[in-house]
């Protein structure tokens, strides 16, 4: 596949979204099968807003004491990368303290979630390897 040479002002609305723009909206709000969770989310890059037929990107903002309950996707893999703070990331059995720069890798299927359990808040980048429409199932 070739790259057009030109791109409409419409095309690149489409193509780039920003935070700022975009805003945040509780991560419980977004229909993760009811699950409980904390946290902020501003979606980026995903089949409704991009026309992405291959990921979900989005940036994640979780405050003090905050939590993303565990759970696995059976039909995706994930990623985080952690642009600020120092959650627990829970992967599988294992827990990590993830520090800024860190990025994480999570199979599919693999059991996982993340808990701001500081004073300070967490910023990360997070991936998802299908646009969208992925299996969320709870562990908690």
């Amino acid at each position: 596949m070739t790259a057009p040479d030109t791109m409409r002002a419409a095309d690149l609305s489409r193509l780039v979204h920003n935070i700022h723009d975009q805003g945040f909206e509780k991560l419980s709000s977004i229909g993760l099968n009811g699950q409980r969770d904390e946290g902020l989310v501003s979606t980026l890059i995903s089949r409704g807003l991009s026309d992405s037929d291959d990921l979900c990107v989005s940036w994640g903002r979780i405050l003090a004491g905050q939590r993303h309950l565990c759970h696995h996707h059976p039909d995706a893999s994930e990623f985080y990368v952690v642009i600020s703070g120092t959650p627990l990331v829970y992967l599988g059995d294992e827990e990590h303290r993830a520090r800024p720069g860190d990025g994480i890798y999570i199979p599919r299927g693999l059991r996982h979630g993340i808990w701001n359990d500081t004073d300070d808040p967490v910023e990360l980048v997070v991936g998802v390897s299908k646009p969208a429409d992925w299996e969320f199932i709870q562990d908690e």
